[in-house]
């Protein structure tokens, strides 16, 4: 469990460091909280000096950050990226149950509102338009 204020501790770190990489790299490393994806197309030899570069700036910010590199499919946050086929699809992890307001419920009006729209984007999400026939459990959406 983290403090009360610890998301907003968070946002603001992760503004710092975005401040230090964009000069480097611009808007191709994205941070979120303790999540982050950084795409490049770029050779394995030049990804490993960006890594080196952004440890070291993590490291000069007294933080440690763990990178893996030049992988074909991530599941970053609440959706798994296919980078060579453009697609995504949703992703939970192992074990994590979504919970929502119940319809019933005395929260405030605008907590039902944002519970259906959840709603509505998780089942979207999972009806994906692009449809793969040999594999249903498979099934992505294309950007």
């Amino acid at each position: 469990m983290g403090s009360y204020d610890g998301a907003e501790c968070c946002e603001l770190v992760v503004a710092y460091l975005l401040s230090q990489l964009e000069p480097l790299y611009g808007n191709s490393i994205g941070l979120y909280r303790d999540d982050g994806l950084a795409v490049f197309n770029e050779p394995p030899r030049k990804i490993e000096q960006i890594k080196k570069n952004i440890c070291d700036i993590f490291k000069k910010n007294g933080l440690l950050i763990t990178i893996e590199a030049n992988k074909r499919v991530v599941n970053f946050l609440d959706v798994t990226l296919e980078f060579q086929r453009g697609a995504y699809k949703p992703y939970l992890k192992p074990g994590n149950t979504p919970l929502y307001v119940n319809a019933k419920s005395n929260h405030p009006r605008t907590s039902h509102e944002q519970s259906l729209k959840a709603l509505t984007t998780d089942f979207l999400a999972s009806h994906p338009t692009r449809m793969n026939s040999r594999n249903p459990s498979n099934n992505t959406r294309t950007h």
